[in-house]
């Protein structure tokens, strides 16, 4: 989905992507965690002429969307959430980077709105339209009157079953840190909950449903009650990038 170009090798992964903050995000935060977690090591991050150019180690496994997994849904849902569990257990009240916070992604999304980087066409088909918002400027200022309280924790900002990777059902690594950080908890239990319906439901795997997922299947195993508000808000929220 990105602009990003990658080249893999045996052993390490090369991504060359125009700079931004999030190619400076993914390394500041890869640096500061260390070990704590499986994520790939950084070890080179350059910029040059404005494209960044991260040389990182290559994660061993599958993607979690893989037919294998998909075919055993219980099994796959313990994983998703034990590895919301590994996010949660990282001790963030020493970390330096903030930017993942409501008050910053905020930010970041009025400025996607201002500049015309929001893709309508890519949004959830009840988000905009008839019984939606009547465009981003519309859906902005909802978040913006509606900011629920945080309940602040190590998110990986995009938590959808292709950057989890797998192998004989234990997690080898995430991938795709960009947007990992200190945030509300339920920013990556929303997007893991829509990663997982539309994994289920067919609309990754032309068409043919494999499952009825509710949420609830996933909460169950991570021991939350559902919270009707912040999932729908972190659900639009994300509509903005």
């Amino acid at each position: 989905m990105s602009d990003s170009e990658v080249r893999i090798y045996d052993e390490y992964v090369l991504k060359i992507q125009p700079r931004s903050h999030e190619t400076d995000n993914e390394y500041a935060m890869t640096k500061w965690i260390g070990k704590q977690i499986r994520i790939p090591e950084i070890f080179v991050y350059s910029v040059i002429n404005d494209i960044a150019y991260t040389l990182m180690s290559k994660v061993d496994g599958q993607m979690l969307c893989e037919d294998s997994y998909l075919q055993h849904p219980e099994k796959l849902i313990k994983i998703a959430a034990d590895g919301l569990k590994q996010l949660w257990q990282i001790d963030i009240k020493g970390c330096p980077y903030n930017t993942s916070r409501l008050s910053e992604r905020l930010k970041a999304a009025e400025y996607n709105v201002r500049n015309g980087l929001v893709d309508v066409e890519d949004a959830e088909p009840e988000t905009f339209g008839p019984n939606g918002f009547a465009n981003p400027e519309e859906l902005l200022k909802w978040l913006q009157n509606n900011r629920p309280e945080e309940d602040i924790v190590l998110s990986h900002g995009d938590y959808c079953l292709p950057n989890i990777f797998v192998k004989e059902n234990e997690i080898k690594g995430f991938i795709d840190l960009g947007k990992m950080g200190p945030a509300d908890r339920w920013q990556d239990i929303a997007i893991a909950i829509r990663s997982l319906q539309h994994n289920f439901d067919g609309t990754y795997t032309d068409g043919k449903k494999l499952l009825d997922f509710e949420p609830q299947m996933l909460l169950k195993e991570l021991g939350v009650e559902f919270d009707s508000h912040k999932y729908r808000y972190y659900i639009l929220l994300d509509e903005l990038f």
